[in-house]
């Protein structure tokens, strides 16, 4: 009895068609593979970027209730009293809009960010930054001569 020779003119493409079945799946997992990895790199930079608004809030935040808006009487400063004439409500963007806070203003531009909040009214409020690419977060103020507890809050994007 004769052992056939696979590799003879009459199995070529046998051979070949056992290749392409062998390699189909290799592709279709290589593939996936691919697109996973894209998408994850998306999620990572989206968390990414979503994380330096909040860290950039955060700052704009501290600097506005310790230094920034903060009732000032000669040199003394008293953190964590703001004064109200600072903080006017106002949603700013980028251009300013009519409705601007050049103290707003001047920390979006410095902070870089597209838009910034600065306000007692919460973002469910009619302030406009109830938008949900919006990131806020408050501080808790003195606010006033009779020295009421409020929420600060700060939003942007």
């Amino acid at each position: 009895m004769m052992i056939p020779n696979l590799y003879s003119k009459s199995s070529k493409g046998v051979i070949s068609l056992d290749a392409l079945f062998s390699l189909l799946p290799l592709l279709i997992m290589l593939v996936l593979v691919m697109d996973t990895e894209a998408m994850i790199v998306r999620q990572a930079e989206d968390a990414s970027h979503r994380q330096q608004v909040f860290d950039k809030l955060a700052s704009v935040a501290d600097y506005t209730v310790k230094i920034g808006a903060v009732v000032r009487e000669g040199d003394i400063r008293y953190p964590n009293w703001v004064d109200e004439t600072n903080i006017t409500n106002a949603y700013t963007t980028h251009p300013a809009t009519p409705t601007s806070n050049s103290y707003a203003d001047s920390l979006r531009e410095r902070a870089g960010l597209r838009s910034l909040y600065i306000g007692f009214d919460g973002p469910s409020d009619s302030s406009g930054a109830s938008d949900s690419s919006q990131i806020c977060i408050y501080r808790l103020v003195v606010v006033g001569d009779d020295k009421t507890i409020e929420r600060l809050f700060v939003c942007g994007g």
